[in-house]
């Protein structure tokens, strides 16, 4: 006597299991950024001119394949760089705005004017 058991419909479960087109490309992009940030360690720390510049090709393979994910993820709309804009905008506001305190010193006044000089 055969004995299976069965798990409700396989079709149900096996989508519900299926990642996304989107999931998979920012699972890709992601991989791809891991694995440069590990060639740049591997490059900066080899002292073999060899390994160096081998491993120096693969970061610009991985370089390579996350900008044509990026291409592919931004053709489609799952890739916004306007919001990485926007951080770079409130940064240099942050700076700016910075610069400006620091001209007028801590508590208003001119940078000049210190009452402890």
């Amino acid at each position: 006597m055969s004995h299976t058991r069965r798990y409700g419909n396989n079709n149900t479960t096996s989508s519900r299991n299926r990642l996304s087109d989107r999931d998979m490309m920012v699972d890709l992009i992601n991989t791809e950024k891991h694995l440069s940030h590990l060639y740049e360690h591997a490059i900066m720390e080899s002292v073999n001119s060899t390994v160096h510049n081998a491993v120096e090709e693969f970061q610009h393979d991985e370089h390579e394949n996350a900008y044509t994910l990026f291409k592919v993820m931004q053709e489609r709309g799952w890739y916004n760089p306007v919001g990485q804009e926007q951080k770079s905008n409130n940064k240099k506001t942050f700076n700016v705005k910075s610069a400006r305190r620091s001209q007028s010193g801590i508590y208003g006044r001119s940078s000049s004017h210190n009452q402890y000089q």
